[in-house]
């Protein structure tokens, strides 16, 4: 017989359980959630991309929780799984204390958190950084702390990276893509440089700046204005947008890239766009996060912040975001 916990704390009794029960063996969180997952979507597989785990980490989890209730939580067949009347049981149980730990998760989130965000350099320095006080607005006391990368591949093999900012297409198996703003691409360069341009074939004599060894952004704006006259792969590589668009400001050449990312060096007549041609290379910006962590608080203030931020910005006219010497192709 166990004996009941001697805590005199005023409202405990009411709720009291013996120690001896509370710290008994249980089921661990990981194998609910997985049985969780599988009773939703009716798929270890499914269950498995939705928790980033594999299909067997997740299979013996369930069979953990059948020999621990000595009976079948599932049954199996050829389209999937089925809760059994057992396993339908359980799964109101799991739900009900899952959700009050997650619960628990969110107040606790809401005071003393702290969400690292990793995201490309240029975009940091050029879109975010002029927006911090807002975003630290909207995240209400989570402390915000900042990584920048080069690589545009969404890791999450280390747990101190909460979100990441991507340049890419979106599509990520088991990741959360929140679409910030799709990429387009224009020339940019100096205004005395953009005065030797009468036309496009001029471009063949002048220095391309290329963010990057693909020379990818370069040939899709020129395939895309439909000319072979200038070469693609000629120029001087960077390694970021950033240090092209300073070496342009400098006179180096003409970059290409997002006029977001110079907004404030047009704004400022250091830069301009010399043509009004500009080009989708199917690409974008998107914030990107594990599914698992939806429900978290903090990453949920951060989606909505960047996504309303981004849609507030699509609403600012063209002409706003570009100083262009309308030249022609």
């Amino acid at each position: 017989m166990t004996e009941p916990s001697k805590n005199l704390q005023a409202g405990y009794a009411a709720l009291a359980y013996p120690l001896a029960d509370l710290t008994r063996r249980l089921p661990t969180l990981a194998a609910l959630q997985s049985f969780v997952a599988a009773g939703h979507f009716g798929s270890v597989s499914k269950a498995a991309d939705h928790l980033c785990r594999t299909q067997g980490a997740v299979s013996r989890q369930i069979q953990q929780l059948e020999a621990h209730y000595r009976c079948a939580l599932f049954v199996r067949h050829a389209s999937g799984l089925t809760l059994t009347a057992e396993g339908q049981a359980l799964q109101a149980v799991a739900v009900d204390v899952l959700a009050r730990l997650v619960e628990h998760a969110d107040l606790h989130a809401a005071t003393g958190a702290v969400l690292t965000l990793r995201l490309p350099s240029t975009f940091a320095i050029r879109w975010l950084l002029p927006r911090l006080s807002d975003i630290n607005s909207a995240l209400k006391g989570i402390e915000l702390r900042i990584s920048t990368s080069s690589d545009d591949t969404p890791e999450f093999t280390t747990p101190d990276i909460d979100a990441i900012v991507v340049r890419g297409s979106g599509q990520w198996a088991g990741l959360n893509a929140i679409p910030l703003f799709a990429e387009t691409l224009t020339p940019m360069c100096t205004p005395e440089v953009a005065a030797s341009l009468t036309c496009l074939a001029d471009l063949a004599r002048i220095t391309l700046l290329h963010p990057g060894p693909s020379h990818d952004e370069w040939r899709c704006w020129l395939d895309s204005a439909l000319t072979k006259d200038v070469d693609a792969d000629r120029g001087l590589v960077l390694d970021t947008l950033e240090l092209t668009l300073t070496a342009a400001a400098q006179g180096h050449g003409v970059a290409i890239g997002d006029a977001r990312m110079a907004r404030d060096r047009i704004e400022a007549g250091v830069l301009v766009t010399p043509f009004d041609h500009v080009a989708r290379n199917g690409l974008g910006y998107f914030l990107v996060y594990p599914s698992q962590r939806a429900p978290q608080h903090k990453i949920r203030a951060l989606a909505e912040s960047l996504a309303t931020m981004a849609e507030e910005e699509q609403s600012i006219p063209s002409s706003s975001l570009t100083a262009r010497a309308k030249l022609p192709l």
